[in-house]
């Protein structure tokens, strides 16, 4: 049975792999160089840049190892008459082990993640899927919508 909850600091190291995991499609690390570099990074922006009402790391537990991840980016709304903190969530760094997938790991973490959410206020959850997590996505209750509108930017190399 596998722990679904926040990640902890002591964690992030787990959750920088699982990043490098998605970014490579679970690849094998042919460069490990390249791979302890990121880690490093990664370590080194969390702790300096992420602030934990800002961003929360959910995690699936087996024993002590990370078997998923899902993070929530927190987007503060303008402030309006009768709505001075409105915010929603932003889905994104969705990644389980090949051992644990199609099992319902996904499924009740994002019933997990969508009772903290309501407990937060969050207005809505948005995620921008791959065509094959839809099925997934939709079976907890997400929806496809027209919105929002994107203006792609070129990002420098």
């Amino acid at each position: 049975m596998h722990d679904y909850r926040k990640a902890t600091n002591a964690e992030m190291p787990q959750l920088a792999d699982l990043r490098w995991r998605l970014h490579v499609d679970d690849a094998p690390i042919n460069n490990r160089a390249a791979y302890n570099r990121f880690i490093v990074e990664f370590l080194e922006v969390h702790k300096a840049e992420w602030k934990p009402n800002e961003i929360v790391h959910w995690v699936a537990v087996d024993s002590d190892r990370v078997v998923t991840v899902i993070s929530v980016t927190i987007v503060r709304k303008m402030p309006r008459p009768g709505d001075l903190r409105a915010r929603w969530g932003y889905l994104s760094n969705v990644h389980a082990l090949p051992e644990v997938r199609n099992q319902g790991v996904g499924g009740r973490w994002l019933t997990v993640i969508k009772s903290w959410a309501t407990a937060e206020n969050l207005e809505l959850l948005v995620v921008w899927p791959s065509d094959q997590a839809y099925p997934s996505y939709e079976r907890a209750g997400f929806s496809r919508h027209a919105d929002p509108l994107v203006l792609k930017l070129a990002r420098p190399s």
